[in-house]
């Protein structure tokens, strides 16, 4: 389960591993000037707007490493900071910062803010950030949108805790591995997952949005 929790770590971090020098006292300054001040001030709305600002500066070190134009930096940098924004809105003020960043991920792929809206109203003082990776994941290994939602949405009413969560999202893999379709493995594996408590309704699928086609 250790390797499961280090796994999740990585991914609400929103960006592949970036070495220690990328991320040395001047991450950034192997921007040109024009783009750097338009990443810059990014992040400094983030800050201001008390949103996480690391996604933000993660997809500029992205771009970087994968030799993207300024531009593209900047067009994917403003779409991390716009999922941001929506997922505040969605989750409430008082969504801590790696909820924000897994539920900014889970607007990325294609999640609506009414369906994240959802999840927080019922909430009960759990936090989100695993129930909302996982998600997330399951949605980029092919699960459509509305059967990851819905399914994720009816665990958490469950009581389901974020072990059964990451149990899941382990086994879902394995079978999506050995050839079964990735939303046959989650209805399948959800099954197996003991209701904790009462299910309720599923969370709205209207208005799913496409996932954003960011270049870095």
């Amino acid at each position: 389960m250790k390797h499961m929790l280090i796994r999740v770590t990585a991914l609400v971090a929103l960006t592949t591993s970036l070495s220690a020098q990328d991320r040395g006292a001047d991450p950034l300054s192997r921007l040109d000037p024009s783009t750097r001040y338009s990443v810059e001030l990014l992040l400094d709305s983030a800050r201001h707007l008390g949103l996480p600002y690391g996604p933000i500066e993660s997809k500029a070190l992205e771009g970087i490493s994968k030799r993207a134009s300024g531009r593209d930096i900047v067009v994917a940098a403003r779409r991390v900071f716009r999922a941001l924004r929506d997922a505040r809105a969605a989750l409430g003020p008082a969504s801590s910062s790696d909820e924000l960043t897994a539920a900014a991920g889970a607007l990325r792929v294609g999640i609506t803010t009414t369906q994240l809206s959802s999840l927080a109203a019922r909430r009960d003082g759990k936090a989100l950030t695993v129930p909302l990776v996982v998600l997330a994941d399951l949605v980029t290994r092919g699960v459509a949108r509305d059967t990851a939602s819905s399914t994720i949405f009816q665990l958490w009413q469950s009581g389901a805790a974020d072990d059964d969560f990451l149990g899941l999202w382990r086994s879902v893999e394995r079978d999506i591995v050995s050839g079964t379709d990735p939303g046959v493995a989650l209805l399948n594996r959800a099954r197996q997952i003991p209701a904790k408590g009462p299910l309720t309704a599923v969370p709205p699928t209207s208005g799913v949005r496409p996932p954003e086609d960011a270049k870095t």
